[in-house]
């Protein structure tokens, strides 16, 4: 008799803690997360910061927290939470004991290894009794954005062309010229485009003329970037990390520009989330602009360069300095850059793959596009 009174004694008390507890486990349970920054450099290291607080007069024995991270984040310290790892996302689950009318916070280090534009937005609870005879799930939106932008690269791993164009930029942008500031007219030489002759000069003169232009110290550079042929997922690479390299020498390549005061834009041939086309500009409200739209870069080509060149021609802008980073040489892409050319603008193609120290200045050299050009001319 004993026995059966212990043991309904004991199934009462299980049934009064699975209807006390387990009913209104989650009752009360508030959620929060957040980064102590929203932008960062990719390898960049950051905070996160979960804070899970039982504001009931219960207690909650158990609660197992289930949300999904990029698969470029790296948590530091992992003896709180397990983590199974994916191509793309990761799965970050952390359990929680919550006594009544506390709260909890908890913070990890994540290094970010890869750039990008990650919304992290929903957040699955479990909880129940001690014994779990009753289970109770909800999902809770908590909107996170973090923007990672491209990682930038040191000296050793920039590319010769990129030294020897800084160089001649460096020495030509106090003697650039302005197509606003007209200060007379020349006679005509060979070169000269046609778009700058001056008709009522020649017309009183009787020879061909052209507007004489004054000289600017703000020149304007922008950026055309190759994604180039990517194809994801291959075992021994398909171009994913050539074209991160390039999208980080391109990010390296703005921020060190904006820095010295020009102004930068940008346009490039990919799938993106973000801007396709940046205009030129300066500050550092622009320079966040320009990492925001390299971030969002998706690695599949939307179009070949040579019409991303041509859209370029259609923009006609003032004259400027086009920096391609490519490692392309189709004859379609060369003639997209004469038509540039034409226009007044000048452009240069800079080699992500080459690196300084790996590049002597000779071979360095006959990768201009200004001689190739000129070869081909002369041939013509």
């Amino acid at each position: 008799m004993a026995l059966f009174w212990m043991m309904l004694t004991g199934t009462l008390l299980i049934a009064a803690q699975a209807w006390l507890i387990g009913r209104s486990a989650l009752h009360g349970i508030r959620y929060t997360r957040s980064f102590n920054k929203d932008r960062c450099h990719a390898g960049d290291e950051l905070q996160l910061v979960e804070v899970i607080e039982n504001d009931k007069k219960l207690p909650v024995p158990w609660l197992r927290m289930e949300s999904e991270f990029p698969a470029a984040f790296r948590f530091r310290g992992k003896a709180s939470m397990k983590l199974e790892m994916g191509s793309v996302y990761q799965t970050h689950t952390s359990g929680f004991t919550l006594m009544p009318r506390r709260r909890v916070t908890r913070r990890h280090f994540v290094k970010c290894e890869g750039r990008g534009i990650f919304r992290l937005s929903t957040v699955f609870m479990t909880s129940g009794d001690l014994l779990g005879f009753v289970l109770r799930s909800r999902s809770e939106q908590i909107s996170n954005s973090l923007i990672v932008y491209p990682r930038l690269l040191d000296d050793r791993h920039l590319p010769y062309d990129w030294h020897s164009w800084q160089g001649e930029f460096a020495v030509r942008r106090w003697i650039l010229e302005d197509p606003f500031m007209i200060e007379g007219s020349r006679e005509y030489a060979p070169g000269d485009p046609m778009n700058r002759i001056h008709w009522k000069a020649s017309a009183r003169t009787g020879g061909l003329q052209v507007y004489r232009q004054g000289h600017t110290a703000d020149p304007h550079v922008i950026l055309v970037l190759d994604i180039g042929d990517v194809v994801l997922g291959l075992q021994h690479g398909g171009g994913e990390a050539e074209a991160e390299q390039a999208i980080s020498l391109a990010a390296t390549i703005a921020v060190r520009l904006i820095a010295d005061g020009v102004s930068v834009g940008f346009t490039h041939n990919a799938h993106t989330v973000s801007a396709a086309r940046i205009p030129s500009g300066a500050g550092s409200l622009h320079r966040h602009l320009l990492m925001e739209a390299m971030s969002g870069i998706r690695l599949k080509r939307r179009r070949p360069l040579a019409v991303c060149l041509d859209a370029e021609v259609a923009e006609r802008g003032a004259p400027c300095d086009y920096l391609v980073i490519s490692t392309s040489k189709e004859p379609a892409v060369r003639q997209a850059a004469k038509r540039l050319e034409r226009l007044g603008h000048k452009v240069s193609l800079i080699d992500p793959g080459n690196e300084w120290s790996a590049l002597s200045v000779e071979t360095a050299g006959s990768r201009s596009w200004e001689v190739s050009l000129d070869k081909e001319g002369a041939g013509a």
